[in-house]
Parts: structure tokens; sequence; C-alpha cells
């Protein structure tokens, strides 16, 4: 199969996203004292898989289409600082900032919207115009829920905005056809999660040197720390013997199980930051540590399982 590098203006848009994530686990840490409360994960949920759609439509426009143009550029620049401006209207009293967040976040997917048709008309990508159409659609219909959302009351606009963020993530899946007939570069899929997923835990380890204080070192520092590298070196294993010469064509099933993976990594590092703040994890957290710690074991086999390295 044939490989496409990552640029590094993608590794630089990247960072953005550890930005965004640091920002979620600071605002879900003001939402409630339970971490494992409905409304936390499900608010922490919600604001992450709006950052993680847009990674992805962007990821996946740039794998089919970027050839290094003057104006791709300047739209990676452009969705880059919209990004950063959305994040400051992430809020932990949601309603407080919901217009700005859902007029940002609208915006952002009308950029994405009008890359796909500018890429799909001036680029040399062969990419059937039916893969354009759907994504396009996807986007459009998310478009369209985030402003109805903006005129309803409080008590219903979050779940209608809700409803167009769920639509736009799972989207792309109603047309599995059209996408395995324009084929992604696997290889270059592969490397930009897994970029992401290192930058996460970069994020860790900021976290538990925060939380360090010289004059109180405790074995809990060194467990912690032990804790994020062996799960860094299970996720490099499960890099390292995934094919990247794979038959798969579209991506899915890396992307939603990164999907599964960066999030329960998020929240296992947001539980280890509030332990290592002297707070006490209460019994609905401590299942919830290791339901997650779970969930990443089995994102990280079926991965594998699916992916795995012919020898």
């Amino acid at each position: 199969m044939e490989k496409k590098e990552v640029s590094m203006t993608e590794l630089f848009f990247d960072l953005i996203f550890v930005y965004i994530l640091s920002t979620i686990n600071q605002t879900a840490e003001g939402i409630s004292h339970n971490l494992m409360s409905l409304e936390e994960l499900g608010k922490s949920f919600m604001i992450f898989l709006v950052f993680f759609s847009i990674w992805v439509y962007r990821t996946l426009l740039v794998n089919r289409f970027f050839n290094q143009k003057w104006y791709q550029y300047i739209f990676v620049f452009i969705d880059m600082y919209l990004i950063v401006i959305l994040s400051k209207a992430i809020n932990g009293d949601f309603q407080q900032t919901f217009i700005p967040f859902v007029l940002m976040s609208a915006l952002i997917y009308l950029s994405i919207f009008i890359q796909y048709f500018l890429n799909y008309k001036f680029g040399n990508a062969q990419v059937d115009k039916k893969l354009v159409l759907a994504y396009t659609t996807g986007l459009l219909l998310s478009i369209t829920f985030s402003i109805i959302s903006i005129i309803l009351p409080s008590t219903v606009n979050f779940w209608v905005y809700f409803i167009g963020i769920l639509i736009v993530a799972v989207f792309p899946l109603l047309f599995y056809k059209i996408s395995y007939q324009n084929p992604i570069f696997f290889n270059h899929l592969t490397e930009r999660l897994s970029l992401l997923v290192i930058l996460l835990f970069g994020e860790g380890l900021v976290l538990l040197i925060q939380n360090i204080e010289l004059t109180q070192l405790n074995i809990l520092y060194m467990l912690c720390f032990a804790f994020i590298t062996c799960l860094f070196i299970v996720y490099v294993y499960h890099y390292k013997t995934t094919d990247k010469n794979t038959t798969n064509k579209t991506g899915f099933t890396t992307i939603y199980v990164h999907l599964l993976l960066i999030f329960s990594l998020d929240m296992l590092f947001l539980m280890m930051n509030k332990l290592l703040s002297h707070e006490y994890l209460n019994i609905f957290e401590i299942y919830g540590f290791i339901l997650f710690l779970i969930l990443f074991i089995v994102s990280i086999s079926t991965n594998m399982g699916l992916h795995k390295e012919k020898t």
C-alpha cells in the first residue's frame, strides 16, 4: 500500500487537541466532586466528542486530499484559531457559554464543509464525488441542528445540539461502502492517532509533575509514574504490532476504537490527578477507574486483533 507521511503542520495541529483535553479536564473537575457522576461523564464525553469529531473529519480530509497547496495551509491555521476560540467557551455551567460554543463549533464544521468541496475541485486526489457529498451532508446536518438548538429554550437546547454532534460523529459509518471505494492511507491515520495518544501521555506526566511536592515525597508519586509508564509500554507494543500495510480501507474501526481508548485514558489520568491532589476517590470513582482501565485494555486488544501485523 502507498504510504503518506505526517506533516509538521499536522503535528502542530494535534498539540491544540492535547491542550483542549486538559481544558476539558479542568472543567470536569468543577462540574461535580464525583468524577463518575452521570452529569460529569455526560458533559465531559459530549464536549470531548465535539472536538474528536472535528479532529476526525479534518484528519480524513488531510489523509485523502492534502498535497501541500497554499489554501490548504491557510485553512489549517484558520481552523486551529477557531478551535482555540471554541476551547475558551468550555464551561462547567454549559448554558452560560452555550451560544458561543455552539456557534463556534458550527463555524468550524462549516470550514471543513467548504474545504471538502475546494479540495475536491482543485486537488489532484482521485476521490469519488459521492464521498464528498456523504461527509459534507453529515457536517451540514450538524450545523443545522446547532443553529436550531440556539433558538430553543434551555430545557431542550442541549439535547438537540447533542443529537447533531452524534449525527456528525457516526454519519460516515452510514456510507461505509463509499468510504471503502475511496481508501485512506492507513499508515498516515495510525501515525496521527498514535502521536495524539503519545501527546496525551505527556499530559498525564504533566499532571503528575504538577502534584509532586519535594517536601512530602511519597511512594504514590512513583506508583503513578510506573502506572503511566506501563500504559505507555502497552500502547507502544500495540502500535508496533499493528500492520501499517493492512488492507483496511476506511479506518473506521481504528478511529472509533481510539475514541474509546483516548477517552478512557484521559479519565484514568483525571482520577489519578484527583488522588495526587490529596483527595480520596469515592467507591464509584474506584470502580470507574477499574472500568476505564478495562476499557483501555479491551480497546488495545480489539485494535491489535483486527490489525495485527502478519509475520
